[in-house]
């Protein structure tokens, strides 16, 4: 575990994370829907960019410490520690509040079609990453 990473390091794995994971869930809905894309072509993408995404999540969430921190249990954690996490958690549920909402009503509204399995996982994955991704954008070193 390498909790020196750099903070202009671990922010741009955060934005590749984050990228692939849209582009997975495009590139999947995409296909799902036969739109613009091959079935062979849209799941070759999808699975390049989940290969992408794994990647990314290991080294800035594994690697960093990260995700250890966010879901260790608070009796494990000292003050400081706790100050800090309950901050970012605090800031990821409202983040992931007001995602879950606009995506809700983006279905709705445009009667995309229904919120499948792919949609919620990439959402409880979303709801674990948003704090460990708040902590890597502002906290210079981890603990």
């Amino acid at each position: 575990m390498d909790r020196n990473i750099p903070i202009q390091n671990r922010r741009t794995g955060v934005l590749i994370n984050y990228f692939a994971l849209i582009m997975a869930l495009i590139f999947f809905e995409l296909t799902k829907y036969g739109i613009g894309l091959s079935h062979w072509a849209g799941f070759t993408l999808v699975g390049f960019f989940l290969f992408i995404l794994i990647l990314s999540f290991v080294f800035v969430y594994v690697k960093s410490g990260l995700w250890r921190l966010t879901h260790k249990k608070t009796k494990n954690l000292d003050e400081r520690e706790i100050q800090v996490v309950t901050h970012a958690i605090r800031i990821s549920y409202s983040i992931f509040a007001i995602v879950v909402i606009i995506l809700v009503y983006l279905f709705a509204i445009l009667g995309i079609g229904t919120i499948d399995v792919v949609i919620a996982a990439s959402l409880l994955y979303l709801a674990h990453i948003i704090p460990a991704s708040i902590l890597a954008w502002t906290e210079k070193e981890v603990y």
